[in-house]
């Protein structure tokens, strides 16, 4: 069901217009119809429901799993109706689109034995392949027209001046995939595990230095793309945000002199700068970033996702906490939300968790003129639904303990506050004493002296101090942090945790138990 409402979303956000495949003017819509717009209107979300609806009486899977199958392949069908000369698309987006279009009617071409049209159709290609740097298609062009002049037509001038291009491109294609495998390596470490890697900046120096030369020579728009996400690595590896931006500001010079709108590479370049702005506390630099990049996103894709993740991560530093609840209220109700890999959802739903906090402190106000509040917040059900970093021990884990722990001072639960605190005192000293977890292990130790000072602010204050003083004494851009890890400064966090507690003592059996096992 969700490769079939991804269809259908992309179907229906670019309101294809000549369509014969899908018949919506149909003034008797056929099942298949009706199938689509109940999916476009989200009021089937499982195979079962849909099963259910379109076949109440049957048991059999098999009638429902062939009308799906139809949709699917008319779905298939429609795309290559979708108008590609919409204003939104840059140049280069419409070139890929229609290039990659014709690609394929060579290719059935080819399969017809129609040899004549389907070199028509490269030469239609090359002319805009070469101008927008799409080697592979290029490539894939090249080699048609060799075959046809050297084994169809004999003609040895165009056969020799194909074949020099082919082998060109063929070149840049090697250096091109594997720029974009080294860095698919280096990268993959780091998708579900936000925990620094030791060995990352040895590795991206070692892939960068093998594959300079090459970048220098061939000087494609991939090749250039994956070797400077390479090199951004050498740097982000170590927290080097000053040669982070300065590489950026490199690479958005070479992208920005393209003879077309090279919109990806820009939006790497300005989210990366962000990234460090943020780390740095460079806010309104920062803000100056985010609004050079917000109108190359486009709405809806994996990278106008990403963006918003990191405005809320700006908007949680800058205390501009209602801000954070819009764009959050804004981003999980976006259709496309639900096809993103779950990590990434997983984040929002970390999240989320932090809203809710802030909101249970008074610091956002959830309600807005007529829209919802955030579905009611439960801990138990939180801890269950992120599964992936709740095994990321030195990354995201730290602020999924973190929050639990808060949660439970705030709602002055204080056993369970000590329960996960005395496992929390094991996790500290086994994950949080190196250097790139350094600021973690102060705001845990900080949160430690809670019950040891039975829960009294003052007492609390004073047990926590020193730590206090060393955290704030370790900025995070010093520290070999991910920036994600702290959704809310620990500075302030430790404000607000200090703001749940009063000035009485707690006593209990079980505080007492615990105090006893840390002497």
């Amino acid at each position: 069901m969700k490769a079939l409402k991804e269809l259908t979303y992309i179907v229906s956000k670019n309101k294809v217009k000549a369509i014969n495949v899908l018949d919506f003017q149909s003034p008797t819509p056929s099942r298949i119809e009706a199938f689509y717009h109940a999916v476009v209107m989200d009021k089937l979300q499982t195979d079962d429901e849909a099963q259910a609806h379109f076949f109440p009486d049957s048991e059999n899977k098999s009638s429902y799993r062939n009308l799906k199958w139809k949709l699917k392949e008319r779905l298939i069908n429609t795309l290559f109706f979708i108008d590609t000369k919409k204003p939104s698309y840059s140049d280069r987006q419409r070139a890929y689109y229609q290039c990659y279009k014709d690609m394929a009617a060579v290719n059935i071409l080819l399969g017809k034995n129609a040899r004549s049209a389907s070199v028509d159709f490269c030469y239609k290609i090359l002319k805009h392949a070469t101008k927008y740097e799409f080697s592979q298609l290029c490539l894939d062009a090249y080699r048609i027209l060799r075959l046809h002049y050297g084994s169809r037509v004999g003609d040895l001038k165009k056969y020799y001046a194909y074949k020099e291009q082919y082998d060109h491109y063929a070149e840049v294609c090697y250096w091109e995939n594997k720029a974009e495998e080294m860095y698919t390596d280096l990268i993959v470490h780091h998708v579900n595990n936000k925990s620094t890697k030791q060995d990352t900046h040895e590795r991206a120096e070692a892939y960068y230095q093998e594959i300079k030369t090459a970048t220098e020579e061939i000087g494609s728009y991939n090749m250039y793309l994956y070797s400077s996400l390479i090199r951004l690595m050498i740097y982000s590896s170590v927290n080097d945000h000053k040669n982070i931006i300065a590489v950026c500001d490199e690479y958005l010079q070479l992208f920005e002199a393209k003879p077309f709108a090279a919109n990806t590479p820009l939006q790497i370049y300005y989210y990366q700068k962000l990234v460090s702005f943020v780390q740095m506390q460079e806010f309104e630099a920062g803000e100056r970033t985010a609004e050079l990049c917000l109108p190359l996103l486009e709405e809806g894709a994996y990278n106008w996702f990403q963006y918003h993740g990191l405005y809320f991560m700006l908007s949680m530093y800058t205390k501009r906490y209602q801000k954070a609840y819009q764009i959050y209220k804004k981003i999980v109700g976006h259709k496309r939300f639900a096809f993103l890999p779950s990590n990434v959802k997983e984040v929002w739903k970390i999240y989320k968790a932090y809203l809710h906090y802030l909101i249970n402190l008074g610091e956002i106000e959830p309600v807005e003129g007529t829209r919802r509040q955030l579905p009611r917040f439960r801990l138990g059900r939180f801890l269950n639904e992120i599964p992936i970093f709740s095994k990321d021990k030195r990354g995201m884990n730290i602020a999924i303990l973190a929050i639990q722990v808060l949660f439970l001072i705030q709602q002055k639960k204080y056993n369970k506050a000590i329960d996960s605190l005395e496992a929390i005192g094991k996790y500290c000293s086994r994950y949080l004493h190196k250097e790139d977890t350094i600021r973690s292990y102060y705001f845990i130790k900080m949160l430690l002296c809670i019950p040891t000072a039975s829960f009294h602010k003052k007492g609390v204050i004073r047990k926590a101090n020193s730590y206090f003083e060393k955290l704030k004494s370790t900025p995070l851009a010093d520290v070999n942090q991910m920036h994600s890890i702290e959704i809310i400064p620990y500075e302030d966090l430790w404000a607000f945790a200090l703001k749940s507690l009063d000035d009485k003592f707690y006593n209990s059996q079980k505080l007492t138990q615990a105090m006893g096992s840390t002497t």
